[in-house]
């Protein structure tokens, strides 16, 4: 309740740091984010996420903009991470071929 509350009021210009959350709930940094992925998952509340070094924190996502600010970053990641799968794919496969 205290993480959807605090979080419910944040925007992207301004969002709740995780620190904040901690001191207001007491829990741990990852039980701040299953919190964060429960209410997001198991009760369809649009909550964002903004890492910049300095602007970082979860906000309540209110437009497209809020939205995309979210999905761009993830979206990144996740190319690079296919990309790193793909890559040793490749090199086991050429390792193999070579041996």
């Amino acid at each position: 309740v205290t993480i959807f509350s605090m979080v419910k009021g944040a925007i992207l210009e301004n969002p709740v740091k995780t620190k904040d959350l901690k001191r207001a709930t007491g829990l741990s940094e990852r039980m701040i984010r299953d919190g964060i992925n429960n209410l997001r998952f198991n009760y369809s509340v649009p909550i964002g996420s903004i890492r910049q070094a300095t602007n970082n924190g979860y906000y309540f996502i209110r437009n497209q903009d809020d939205l995309i600010a979210t999905i761009a970053p993830i979206k990144a990641q996740a190319k690079q991470e296919l990309n790193v799968i793909n890559k040793l794919k490749d090199n086991l496969k050429n390792w193999s071929d070579e041996r």
